[in-house]
């Protein structure tokens, strides 16, 4: 199960998880996107059965097969390999067999159907779609994690406020502005410091608000 290191508890997909318990499935919690928090905060991470890596940079992920190798007591395993969208699992399919196998997008949902990928002699994959709890469909979780793309938010600058405000401080200290005490107006500072500006010279909140779900979704946020 892919997690996402910047919010590991939203982004376990507990309904999948009781399911992989209840079935007595072997598994392995990997956290990916390390390379987006620092290191004090990748310290305090401490889950049973877990490994910490970025598929991106791949960041310990021959040490991953290594593990999956162990797991699987060296015979053939299939591996399917299951998370919430945008967690990366594509792209650590692809990091895993050092060659682009598996399409990748920081769109979440980019996956539609189950792929079949080997990755060695031993070791078959399953590049799965992302898959929502059935009870948690969104929610700033959800946002957080970047399970939900920007584009699909009916309410983009409720959704970015929910952001910054969970981010708590990190979104104005990478735009450089003042944090207020009314968010929406920390979105609209933000705007006309970035020069989105709609018709008439009035800020363009809910197009900033998207960028803003975007730039923390696709790591660019910090």
């Amino acid at each position: 199960m892919v997690l996402d290191a910047r919010d590991v508890n939203s982004s376990i997909n507990k309904e999948i998880f009781g399911k992989m318990k209840k079935f007595q499935k072997r598994h392995i919690l990997v956290i990916n996107k390390c390379d987006l928090i620092s290191k004090e905060e990748l310290k305090k991470i401490r889950l049973p059965n877990s490994m910490k890596i970025s598929a991106k940079n791949h960041f310990r992920t021959t040490a991953l097969i290594k593990r999956i190798n162990q797991v699987a007591k060296g015979r053939e395993v299939t591996v399917g390999v299951v998370g919430l969208p945008n967690t990366g699992k594509s792209t650590l399919i692809n990091a895993l067999k050092g060659r682009k196998s598996a399409p990748t997008s920081p769109v979440s949902g980019y996956t539609r159907g189950v792929q079949k990928l080997r990755i060695s002699k031993k070791i078959m994959m399953l590049d799965t779609p992302g898959v929502f709890p059935y009870k948690k469909k969104g929610g700033v979780e959800m946002t957080v994690i970047g399970a939900i793309d920007a584009e699909k938010f009916g309410d983009p600058e409720a959704a970015a406020v929910d952001l910054i405000e969970a981010l708590d401080g990190k979104v104005e200290k990478f735009f450089g502005v003042e944090k207020g005490e009314d968010t929406f107006e920390t979105i609209e500072a933000i705007a006309k410091k970035k020069n989105i500006i709609m018709k008439g010279g009035l800020p363009d909140s809910k197009r900033m608000a998207k960028d803003i779900i975007r730039m923390w979704q696709t790591g660019k946020i910090r």
